[in-house]
Protein backbone atom coordinates (compact mmCIF):
# COMPACT_ATOMS: atom_id res chain seq x y z
CA UNK A 1 0.00 0.00 0.00
CA UNK A 2 0.93 3.34 -0.24
CA UNK A 3 1.29 6.17 2.09
CA UNK A 4 -1.35 8.43 -0.79
CA UNK A 5 -3.68 6.41 0.36
CA UNK A 6 -3.43 6.87 3.86
CA UNK A 7 -2.60 10.93 3.44
CA UNK A 8 -6.03 10.70 1.60
CA UNK A 9 -7.52 9.28 4.34
CA UNK A 10 -6.38 12.10 6.37
CA UNK A 11 -7.15 14.50 4.24
CA UNK A 12 -10.98 13.29 3.13
CA UNK A 13 -11.83 13.58 7.31
CA UNK A 14 -9.76 15.79 8.91
CA UNK A 15 -8.32 18.85 8.56
CA UNK A 16 -4.77 18.60 9.30
CA UNK A 17 -2.33 21.17 9.39
CA UNK A 18 0.70 18.35 8.74
CA UNK A 19 2.60 18.62 5.79
CA UNK A 20 2.85 15.46 3.36
CA UNK A 21 6.62 15.15 3.40
CA UNK A 22 5.91 15.32 7.72
CA UNK A 23 2.91 13.29 7.31
CA UNK A 24 5.18 10.18 5.14
CA UNK A 25 7.80 10.71 7.33
CA UNK A 26 5.33 9.97 10.62
CA UNK A 27 3.45 6.79 8.44
CA UNK A 28 6.71 5.31 7.63
CA UNK A 29 8.24 5.53 11.15
CA UNK A 30 5.06 3.87 12.32
CA UNK A 31 4.94 1.06 10.32
CA UNK A 32 8.91 0.05 10.99
CA UNK A 33 7.98 0.62 14.58
CA UNK A 34 5.23 -1.67 14.15
CA UNK A 35 6.53 -4.61 11.59
CA UNK A 36 10.52 -4.79 11.46
CA UNK A 37 10.15 -6.83 8.11
CA UNK A 38 8.42 -3.82 6.97
CA UNK A 39 10.05 -2.27 3.77
CA UNK A 40 9.74 1.53 1.52
CA UNK A 41 9.41 -0.77 -2.16
CA UNK A 42 8.78 2.29 -4.46
CA UNK A 43 9.64 5.50 -3.86
CA UNK A 44 8.59 8.92 -5.13
CA UNK A 45 5.88 7.27 -7.53
CA UNK A 46 3.84 9.84 -9.28
CA UNK A 47 -0.04 9.80 -7.88
CA UNK A 48 -3.14 9.56 -9.98
CA UNK A 49 -5.26 11.75 -8.75
CA UNK A 50 -6.88 13.71 -11.76
CA UNK A 51 -7.09 17.47 -12.33
CA UNK A 52 -9.87 18.16 -9.87
CA UNK A 53 -8.34 17.53 -6.91
CA UNK A 54 -5.66 20.13 -5.23
CA UNK A 55 -2.48 18.34 -5.20
CA UNK A 56 -0.52 22.05 -3.63
CA UNK A 57 2.50 21.42 -1.85
CA UNK A 58 1.74 20.95 1.75
CA UNK A 59 -1.56 20.06 2.25
CA UNK A 60 -3.48 19.07 -0.05
CA UNK A 61 -2.89 15.57 -1.51
CA UNK A 62 0.51 14.32 -2.24
CA UNK A 63 1.78 14.30 -6.12
CA UNK A 64 4.16 11.63 -5.34
CA UNK A 65 4.06 8.70 -2.98
CA UNK A 66 6.09 5.67 -1.56
CA UNK A 67 4.80 2.74 -1.68
CA UNK A 68 5.16 -0.18 1.30
CA UNK A 69 5.11 -3.71 2.34
CA UNK A 70 3.93 -4.65 5.51
CA UNK A 71 1.98 -6.76 7.67
CA UNK A 72 -1.73 -6.26 6.64
CA UNK A 73 -2.72 -7.36 9.65
CA UNK A 74 -1.63 -3.91 11.33
CA UNK A 75 -4.20 -1.81 9.01
CA UNK A 76 -6.85 -1.27 12.05
CA UNK A 77 -4.28 -0.06 14.38
CA UNK A 78 -2.31 2.03 11.04
CA UNK A 79 -5.91 3.71 10.56
CA UNK A 80 -6.41 4.83 14.41
CA UNK A 81 -2.76 6.18 14.03
CA UNK A 82 -4.01 8.07 11.14
CA UNK A 83 -7.06 9.55 12.65
CA UNK A 84 -4.78 10.92 15.68
CA UNK A 85 -2.29 12.31 13.27
CA UNK A 86 -5.34 13.86 11.28
CA UNK A 87 -6.69 15.63 14.35
CA UNK A 88 -3.40 17.68 14.75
Amino acid sequence: MGNDEFILYIRKNYNCSITNPQLGKLIWIWIREQDANAQQIMKDQPCKWGDEFDTSEGTGLPKTATQFAFDRALLPELYNYLSILGQQ
